[in-house]
């Protein structure tokens, strides 16, 4: 009975591993005899193993474990100066640490080699010959070599050239990007095989089961850049084919990999049916480029090209180009022009865009942006699809910060800016072009900057409560008809705390502006005043309030709760009203109205806080409440003065016209702010502007956003301006709704003219292994539809790094 206790057991496997090592030591000289730091090492574990002489191996019965092991090489020795660094506890001035006593013999002693096990092959029974380095195996045979695990019934293989070939087999790829199955397969090198009679999938399915998608062949082959190369190949769902082809190369490997991206087909009533079908082109570790020949029935070809590169986060850049010849810019496509109100009339039609990012020296950081349309109507027609207006700003916003001008837009700015920052100053230089896309030909045409210097910075006087701080700049404005020139301007200010008392915080601030002008006419741009001008003014502002701070408990132990901040206050601003009726107007440094007012105001903020015993509490911001108003002083005052005087741009342009038309008070209306956080998916902002005459609301807007842990997504934004005679609301909505199903719904609708400017709205379904999406995408001028079909690692926009 004790031959055949459990203990027993374990130490009869445990003897019959060691006594198979000592006999691997006798039998295979030539690889122990190797003077190789990565002499490699195989040692096999089993429930029953027998020793042959004639040949040389063994056969291994019951749970059976071949494993390869590489001798990994030896930590460097430490340096001399290594040897000679001074302890910590030194330099820190503490007590030695004990120093481990080491005997003479261990000095020169090599360290114990490590060993990393690189291949592990299991079965319930195997043959191994240890002369010829091969080994045949049956039942539930396995293989992991770290990339791939392959399981088979039946298996012979080579150990020295790890090549074999098996029946009834699979392989799976670790990151699980990659299974195939077949009635045989050919291993033909580490990551490499050929499949007979088999399929492909590019997703795990679990043994046994049918997969959902996979391309069937009767000959696969898997090489060694990451491709299976298909012979006579079949696209099956649940293993019915619906799909042929003579020959097709896969990317089975979880990186960007050169070859064909899943089709994008379309539907439109303008366009008419579209397909896009991507290539792919992994030029290099660093950049790639993809093809898009994209073709409309109604419309003709539109073909595509992006290129791509990036050497880390903040060296990159991509440009994307798409152009159309369109039939329907034909003055004979009458129906077209009446039922979408656009004007155009040029056949070619384009959209090159793109962005980089680069830095360079010492911190001169570039942003460069471009975005050059053909004609005012093509971003409202071309919104949909990989390269449509709304998924490519989508994508450069994600990957750039920053995305396009509106899409309705009909000047379109194209820049490159270099910036460099240093200890409390910017220097910024800009070149600005402009796309002018406007339907009528105006004069004068945009203004170029070619090209303009900003020079801002902030310093301390000494050590002094003064500070000054600067803003300079220059411009050569160009046009291609009108007056432009070249404008200088600087404007530096000093401030100072001025005490009060204990309870009042007080500061002022006097500043004075130059701005020199010289004039230049382009085209048919007339100027009748002197080339050369000059402006000089001076502004003065000065601020007193306070702060009053109320902790709220919420517990017994005052550890959480909310504090209350209360902050009055009151400005004076002054900037005299000097003649400026000769100054040439390009900006908003031009034509600086003046300003002679008291702003007053209270702020009022709540956070919430807790672990307030410890000293080191958490503070989160849950609310804010600002309320302001000014009061007009100057003696000639009209009715109406810009609040960006007061800083206080954030205010609707409704607040531009501050006082009714029909009232001569000087009072401003009342600006109300406010916005909540009770959560980390929950944030709510609301605005308004009150005439403080009584009609009411003369703008207000709100903005709502709302997150789920799951994902989901909803937002709401309404704005309404009496001025401007504008009222909005836009929606979206993103859920999971049931099982693998979810919805999109994004609406933009027009109140103040009942038109729904656009909505798109979206159903996918989401498998492990694949997801198909319905869209819709709906304007005034077009109703289009879209099918996307993605499999699991093909088809979807491999980007840079993936």
């Amino acid at each position: 009975m004790i031959l055949h206790s459990p203990q027993f057991q374990k130490a009869k496997r445990y003897i019959t591993a060691a006594a198979l090592s000592l006999f691997a030591f006798h039998s295979a000289p030539v690889m122990l005899q190797a003077e190789n730091v990565a002499t490699e090492e195989w040692n096999i574990s089993a429930d029953k193993i027998t020793r042959y002489e004639d040949p040389q191996s063994v056969v291994a019965e019951g749970n059976i474990i071949l494993e390869k092991r590489e001798k990994l090489p030896p930590p460097p020795p430490p340096t001399e100066a290594e040897k000679g660094m001074t302890d910590w506890s030194e330099l820190l001035g503490e007590e030695p640490a004990q120093k481990k006593e080491v005997k003479a013999e261990q000095i020169d002693a090599a360290p114990a080699a490590t060993m990393k096990t690189t291949v592990t092959i299991k079965a319930d029974w195997m043959v191994y010959d240890t002369t010829l380095q091969s080994i045949k195996a049956r039942g539930n045979v396995e293989i992991n070599t770290g990339e791939d695990v392959l399981t088979a019934d039946q298996a012979s293989l080579d150990l020295t050239k790890e090549t074999g070939t098996f029946t009834n087999a699979s392989v799976v790829r670790s990151n699980k990007s990659l299974h195939l199955e077949g009635k045989t397969i050919e291993k033909t090198g580490v990551n490499t095989y050929n499949i007979g009679d088999g399929w492909a999938i590019t997703c795990k399915v679990e043994k046994g089961e049918t997969p959902p998608w996979s391309f069937a062949s009767k000959d696969t082959k898997i090489e060694p850049g990451g491709y299976a190369v298909l012979k006579h190949a079949r696209f099956n769902v649940k293993g019915v084919p619906i799909f042929y082809t003579p020959y097709l190369i896969l990317p089975v490997k979880n990186t960007r990999q050169t070859g064909l991206l899943f089709p994008e087909f379309s539907s439109s009533s303008n366009n008419g049916f579209g397909l896009n079908l991507p290539f792919f082109w992994n030029i290099s570790d660093s950049a790639d480029m993809t093809f898009y020949p994209q073709y409309y029935t109604d419309r003709g070809f539109m073909p595509g090209l992006e290129f791509r590169y990036a050497q880390g986060d903040m060296e990159k850049g991509a440009i994307v180009g798409t152009w159309l010849d369109d039939e329907l810019s034909d003055p004979s496509e009458t129906g077209y022009y009446q039922d979408t109100g656009f004007t155009h009339t040029n056949s070619d039609r384009y959209w090159i865009r793109g962005k980089a990012d680069h830095t360079f020296g010492d911190d001169w950081q570039t942003r460069l942006d471009l975005d050059i349309v053909s004609d005012r109507d093509y971003l409202t027609e071309f919104n949909t699809g990989v390269n449509g207006y709304n998924k490519t700003a989508d994508r450069f916003l994600d990957e750039y910060g920053r995305d396009f001008e509106n899409k309705r837009a009909e000047t379109r700015d194209n820049t490159l800016k270099v910036m460099k920052s240093w200890s409390g100053m910017t220097l910024e230089g800009t070149l600005l072009g402009v796309n002018d896309v406007r339907a009528v030909e105006t004069d004068p045409t945009p203004l170029w900057k070619l090209p303009s210097f900003d020079f801002t910075g902030f310093r301390t006087i000494g050590e002094s409560d003064f500070s000054y701080d600067w803003e300079s700049g220059y411009v050569n404005y160009w046009r291609e008809d009108g007056v432009g020139g070249h404008r200088f301007d600087l404007h530096p200010s000093i401030s100072a705390p001025v005490p009060l008392g204990q309870y009042l915080e007080s500061r002022a601030e006097v500043g004075v502006r130059e701005t020199f002008y010289l004039v230049n006419t382009y085209g048919d741009g007339e100027w009748t005043n002197d080339d050369q001008q000059n402006r000089l003014l001076a502004d003065f502002e000065w601020e007193v309030g306070t702060t009053v701070l109320k902790n709220f408990f919420a517990d017994a132990s005052q550890n959480s709760g909310f504090d209350h901040q209360v902050h009055p206050y009151v400005q004076y601003q002054f900037l005299p009203d000097v003649d400026q009726d000769e100054l040439p107007i390009f900006d908003e440094v031009d034509a600086i109205e003046d300003v002679n007012r008291v702003v007053y105001g209270v702020d009022n903020f709540f956070n919430l806080f807790d672990n307030y015993a410890s000293g080191n509490a958490t503070l989160q911001d849950y609310a804010y409440v600002k309320l302001s108003q000014y009061y007009d002083l100057r003696d000639d005052y009209a009715g109406d003065s810009s609040s960006d005087v007061l800083g206080l741009s954030d205010l609707s342009a409704a607040s531009n016209d501050i006082i009714s038309a029909d009232s001569d008070g000087r009072f401003s209306d009342i600006f109300l702010r406010t916005g909540w956080t009770p959560t980390n998916y929950l944030a709510v902002e609301y605005q308004t502007d009150i005439d403080a005459y009584g009609d009411g609301f003369v703008a207000h807007s709100f903005e709502g956003t709302y997150r789920t842990k799951r994902g989901d997504h909803f937002s709401l934004d309404y704005s309404f301006s009496d001025d401007s005679s504008i009222e909005q609301i836009n929606g979206l909505a993103r859920t999971h709704l049931i099982n693998n199903w979810f919805t999109s719904i994004d609406v933009e609708h027009s109140l103040s003219n009942d038109e729904t400017q656009e909505a798109t709205v979206s159903l996918t379904y989401q498998a492990l292994c694949w997801s198909m999406s319905l869209e819709s995408n709906y304007t005034p001028e077009d109703t289009a539809f879209m099918v996307v079909f993605n499999l699991a690692n093909i088809g979807g926009r491999l980007g840079l790094g993936n």
